[in-house]
């Protein structure tokens, strides 16, 4: 089996490499963080309009390069490196999932508008019940003529104080925890009725607490199929979460090469501690860990 990338997918590593090398320091993360809107605008700009990468995992009918999963991780891994803030994952790889696997009538258009840079996603689907269990829903979308409204809250929604649109897992049928009644929608932030908590994580992204109080939603508001979307949210997830895992190589990548570099610099008992065999061989295992993650 070849695990080869294509020439059009390293061109991609290096295309959003060399941009991150050149506009992406620690110093200026850091300082993007401590000054709202607690990200950069003007790198995601850059994103849509001078590297196109915000198009990378869809397919050319749909505006985009015609890739994939494996172009998310090519990307993801890179932005990993640079500990990059961005809502590359909520609005390409989930928001942008949601879109393209469900069938949704008005994928072209928002897609469209995800490559353009001018629609962020945020995932609404933890609740404080449900820790990983993905139907336990206490959100709740009740027909009302040929729409819905939606009630409920939701935790820990990630990047959503800067997301124009957010997708939320609401029950329309059956019990709490039942597989079946799990439907899916795509919900304007702006939207009568939606309120919004926000506050910074750990890690240094943002996120929200969201409340739904008789949000009066179309029918277009719904992906996929009512009552049956489970799978579809457990594909987008498992997508998600193969996206993370190369985000999380790229850290790590570059914590080997700082650690790397670092023992050559410091200095002990007149000679880098990087010519002392232990730490040689601590290196080489590092390495060794690094590549098998990636591969």
């Amino acid at each position: 089996m070849d695990f080869s990338f294509t020439e059009e997918q390293s061109m991609l590593r290096d295309t959003v490499a060399s941009y991150l090398a050149d506009n992406y320091s620690f110093e200026q993360r850091r300082d993007a963080l401590r000054a709202e809107p607690g990200w950069r605008p003007a790198v995601w700009k850059a994103f849509a309009e001078e590297l196109g990468i915000l198009g990378a995992p869809f397919s050319e009918e749909l505006g985009g390069l015609g890739g994939g999963s494996t172009d998310n991780m090519v990307i993801m891994e890179e932005l990993g490196k640079s500990l990059v803030v961005e809502p590359y994952l909520g609005t390409v790889v989930i928001g942008g999932g949601f879109l393209k696997h469900s069938g949704y009538a008005g994928a072209a258009d928002m897609i469209a508008s995800i490559i353009g840079g001018e629609t962020i996603i945020a995932f609404a689907y933890a609740e404080p019940q449900a820790r990983y269990t993905w139907q336990d829903l206490k959100t709740t979308a009740k027909k009302d003529g040929a729409g819905y409204v939606l009630n409920g809250h939701k935790a820990v929604v990630i990047g959503a104080p800067y997301a124009t649109h957010l997708i939320v897992t609401a029950r329309t049928g059956g019990g709490q925890r039942d597989a079946q009644g799990v439907s899916v929608f795509i919900v304007p932030k702006s939207a009568k009725g939606v309120t919004t908590r926000d506050y910074p994580t750990v890690d240094g992204f943002r996120a929200s607490e969201v409340t739904f109080e008789n949000v009066a939603l179309g029918a277009d508001a719904l992906i996929g199929s009512e009552g049956a979307a489970l799978p579809l949210v457990e594909k987008v997830i498992d997508e998600a979460i193969v996206a993370t895992c190369a985000e999380a190589c790229g850290v790590f990548r570059r914590l080997h090469e700082g650690t790397l570099e670092y023992t050559k610099q410091r200095k002990q008992f007149g000679q880098p501690i990087s010519q002392f065999q232990v730490l040689q061989h601590r290196m080489v295992d590092m390495f060794i860990q690094l590549e098998q993650s990636i591969s």
